[in-house]
């Protein structure tokens, strides 16, 4: 992945930032800032900007490309958004230990971390997380702002609609589909379609209301 560009901004400078960072910098890239309240930890070795305006200004002059490392599904998207509008690159950022098939698609702004697989004829959306160890399999969609937690799988022809949590673990059967805004919880396991805006948790997964879990809807 490494190239002769001028260096990376990464907007964001929390945990999902640190790992980006650290992708970028095993990859052979100059990280120059990154952007955003920090949330403690160990200090950063590379430059703080106090805020993403002052991230756009530098990103712009020097030629920079970007990255958002947020993990906030919505703000992610919109900042993916305010950077193409700006005319600013904002590439996929691919680990170097992830797989993905040149016959596949990754939208701007989508990033696939350390151990992630990316299987042929699948579509990711922009601003998409595919996280450390999940794997999104052949034939797949995966709609923009998606997060893709660590260690999920998406199995082939599995269609995940945008805004979508896929929590740590959780698997969603081939030809499944994930509706937009929908929470799978962690390690649970879709075997049937999830509506819009629903959240689903347990083996098989089930709707998580007030009080009682009912079973999802037939398969599409």
């Amino acid at each position: 992945m490494a190239d002769d560009s001028p260096g990376w901004v990464v907007l964001g400078a929390g945990g999902h930032a640190r790992s980006v960072v650290d992708v970028l910098e095993r990859a052979g890239h100059t990280v120059v800032a990154v952007s955003g309240g920090e949330t403690g930890g160990e200090p950063w070795h590379v430059d703080v900007l106090t805020d993403d305006r002052e991230a756009f200004e530098l990103i712009a002059v020097r030629n920079l490309r970007a990255v958002v490392a947020i993990g906030a599904g919505q703000a992610r998207s919109t900042l993916v958004r305010e950077l193409l509008e700006r005319g600013l690159a904002a590439p996929p950022v691919v680990a170097s230990t992830a797989t993905v098939s040149p016959r596949s698609v990754l939208g701007p702004g989508t990033v696939v971390l350390e151990h992630a697989h990316v299987g042929p004829a699948t579509r990711v959306g922009e601003a998409v997380i595919v996280n450390t160890g999940a794997i999104v399999e052949h034939d797949c969609r995966v709609g923009a702002g998606t997060h893709v937690a660590p260690g999920a799988v998406l199995l082939g022809g599995a269609s995940v609609g945008g805004g979508v949590l896929v929590g740590s673990g959780a698997r969603v059967l081939p030809r499944v589909s994930v509706g937009v805004g929908a929470t799978i919880g962690a390690g649970a396991v879709v075997t049937a379609h999830v509506a819009d805006g629903q959240t689903v948790i347990g083996v098989p997964a089930v709707t998580r209301g007030v009080g009682r879990a009912s079973r999802t809807g037939g398969n599409p």
